[in-house]
């Protein structure tokens, strides 16, 4: 099955963000973030919650789109209280995290056991943590934080740095309420060259095993794309070479 083929959603409506999703911002998370001099008032205002400092016709456009330094800036600072933590950065906005259901939750580690269990010497899994990608189609970058990955080495050797896409074989999205915005993910993935991107559905308990990505292209896409059911088996592939697979039906709540 193709790319093209696989959603009924249009190319613009997968590539771009809801609006319902993007993270409002309290009034006075707003001012600590001009008092620690990430950004001047009379440049980025907040309105209804959201950050606006752009200009032109199109409303996407006015929103203050966030550079990666000052995301990171935003974690150091401890600006954000408890409940307002579950936030990601896309396309340079901020993108409330969708609170996880128990299947979720579940398949998420059994997708994270599994994959720690095979997975060769010279990598191991990484659990839910952010990667850095590079710009998307508008210039702005994203932070992630998939729900696993496998990556190269061991986990000490990032100790100094972060994980990038360039460490990655492996990316993986557990997707329920989240879909829409998940595909949006799986562009920026593409876009990065993650060699494999696993979307585990459970709307449809389907895994879409996303291969061969075209890289910094418009619009990105993984050009290989198959969609397994519970009875199938999804093929474990690290650094181009398979080595092993796993039951659909043992990753799935």
């Amino acid at each position: 099955m193709d790319a093209q083929s696989l959603t009924t959603e249009s190319e613009s409506e997968i590539e771009s963000i809801p609006l319902d999703r993007l993270f409002r911002v309290p009034a006075a998370i707003y001012r600590g973030m001009v008092e620690h001099g990430l950004f001047r008032a009379e440049e980025v205002v907040l309105a209804d919650g959201l950050l606006v400092g752009g200009a032109g016709n199109d409303p996407s456009e006015r929103l203050y789109r966030m550079p990666l330094d000052v995301y990171e800036r935003v974690g150091g600072l401890d600006l954000l209280g408890e409940k307002d933590r579950k936030v990601e950065l896309l396309d340079g906005l901020l993108v409330r995290k969708m609170t996880k259901n128990d299947p979720h939750i579940i398949a998420t580690y059994l997708i994270q056991a599994a994959l720690a269990a095979l997975v060769p010497r010279g990598w191991c899994v990484f659990k839910e943590d952010p990667v850095a990608l590079p710009a998307g189609p508008r210039g702005h970058p994203s932070m992630p934080e998939p729900d696993a990955a496998v990556i190269r080495g061991e986990i000490r050797s990032y100790r100094a740095r972060r994980v990038s896409p360039a460490d990655m074989a492996l990316v993986v999205e557990v997707a329920h309420s989240s879909l829409r915005v998940d595909r949006v993910k799986l562009a920026r993935y593409a876009r990065a060259g993650i060699p494999v991107a696993w979307l585990v559905n459970l709307n449809n308990n389907t895994v879409e095993v996303h291969a061969n990505p075209t890289g910094p292209t418009d619009p990105a896409q993984y050009r290989d794309v198959m969609v397994l059911s519970a009875s199938d088996e999804v093929p474990v592939v690290i650094d181009g070479l398979e080595v092993g697979r796993l039951a659909v039906a043992d990753l799935l709540p």
